[in-house]
């Protein structure tokens, strides 16, 4: 254990020291593919399939994070969510201002890089110790991967391996986590400006004045200072003004990329927060905001959609298989919020940045990916679900639904619809 959970620093959040344990462990899976202990057991399984897709084209990527402030929480307890059957468990959006640097080597050799100044967040999900009724949930056993109870974990340890665990061995953990592009700090883009205003004039100066000296009937030294000054401060003038102009262009062409995103996004929050709400008193927009991103890089980065328990729609959806890497542009929109017999039914538009690979050079591109969701609402949102531990409707079979949709006892298909959300239409 992590010798920072002894004493939690009281000068910042709860979780603090967890969001920085996440970010040193996924700089150490980026290096050698050492799932994070902080992560969620469907958290990690997503990143076996980022790195699977990795290996497909031959890329290894890296990724460093430098912190530019202090972990802040945008809300110490966001949502106490209470379920009579679960007990309680609290949701927290944590974030801190990162320089982040994601390089990708291909046969050992760089071939693309890039410097972002990002704010990162992480959904934290934590289980209420106090609360007893939170120890009959089951859980998957982080060692063997066996499904026992919470309680069975701590008190007798898990029947299988023997190995017993405490809380925060298996709460709390990071459900999610993704980058919004802040562009450059005010600091770093002075400092830039500073020093291309230097780089410009120089040169500049020197020309004016090899121009002018020729011109002079004798040479005055003095005369020769003045001239030197004056076009030096003329030069950085001109300098200053060009760079600027060229600074306001670069910030209109990136107002015009973040317009789409500000307008196909406004108001999705109080849409959904108004309609889901009358379905689930306990509906948490920052939650399902998270579930949408978390199942859609899930299935962008799957190869057999056929056994992805999340994904309920037809086998010939578009190829994705172009996709190395994803990042959040910080926009949801919605399309239509519908009720279709048992199921309710939210179509959506997520803004992403996603990083192609074509087998010879990375890009990047702002993209729009289409997705549709689908829950039964007779049967609320189970905040723990996890698929590597679901229970089969038919013979109570339980199983790990990683790689297959059937139940392996009795083959009954799982409908992933019944304890969580699942995605039946992606497109880009």
């Amino acid at each position: 254990m992590d010798k920072n959970d002894a004493k939690p620093r009281t000068s910042e959040p709860r979780h603090a020291d967890l969001f920085k344990r996440f970010l040193r462990e996924i700089q150490l899976w980026c290096r050698t593919g050492k799932e994070p202990k902080t992560g969620s057991q469907d958290l990690n399984y997503y990143l076996d399939l980022q790195e699977k897709r990795l290996l497909q084209h031959n890329l290894k990527m890296e990724t460093t994070y430098t912190p530019r402030a202090d972990v802040h929480s945008t809300q110490e307890i966001l949502s106490w969510l209470s379920l009579s059957h679960l007990g309680r468990f609290q949701q927290s959006t944590y974030f801190q201002s990162e320089d982040k640097t994601v390089s990708y080597y291909r046969d050992g050799k760089k071939i693309y890089s890039k410097d972002e100044v990002l704010t990162v967040y992480q959904i934290i999900l934590d289980a209420a110790a106090e609360d007893r009724n939170i120890g009959s949930t089951t859980y998957v056993c982080p060692n063997c991967g066996a499904i026992s109870t919470l309680n069975a974990l701590q008190e007798e340890g898990c029947p299988y391996c023997g190995t017993k665990f405490i809380m925060k061995d298996l709460y709390p953990k990071v459900t999610n986590y993704y980058c919004l592009d802040q562009g450059s700090s005010t600091d770093k883009q002075l400092d830039h400006h500073k020093r291309n205003v230097v780089l410009c004039a120089l040169p500049l100066a020197t020309v004016l004045c090899l121009i002018n000296f020729p011109k002079m009937e004798y040479l005055n030294l003095i005369l020769a200072i003045l001239t030197f000054v004056m076009a030096v401060l003329l030069s950085a003038f001109v300098s200053h003004l060009g760079l600027s102009l060229l600074a306001l262009c670069k910030l209109l062409v990136t107002g015009l990329r973040t317009t789409p995103v500000m307008c196909g996004s406004a108001g999705s929050k109080k849409k959904l927060t108004k309609r889901l709400s009358k379905y689930d008193p306990s509906f948490s927009y920052e939650y399902f905001e998270s579930k949408a991103l978390s199942f859609a890089r899930m299935i962008l980065f799957h190869d057999e959609l056929a056994n992805c328990v999340q994904y309920k729609g037809s086998d010939h959806t578009q190829k994705f298989d172009d996709i190395v890497d994803i990042e959040y542009r910080g926009g949801m929109g919605v399309t239509s919020i519908q009720e279709k017999g048992d199921y309710l039914q939210v179509s959506l538009r997520l803004y992403l940045t996603t990083t192609l690979d074509n087998g010879r050079k990375i890009r990047t591109k702002p993209e729009t990916i289409h997705i549709t969701m689908r829950h039964n609402i007779h049967f609320p949102v189970d905040l723990t679900f996890s698929i590597r531990k679901v229970q089969c409707p038919g013979c109570n079979g339980s199983f790990d639904a990683r790689t297959t949709k059937c139940c392996p006892y009795c083959g009954r298909e799982f409908d992933a619809g019944i304890n969580d959300w699942v995605i039946t239409e992606i497109r880009r």
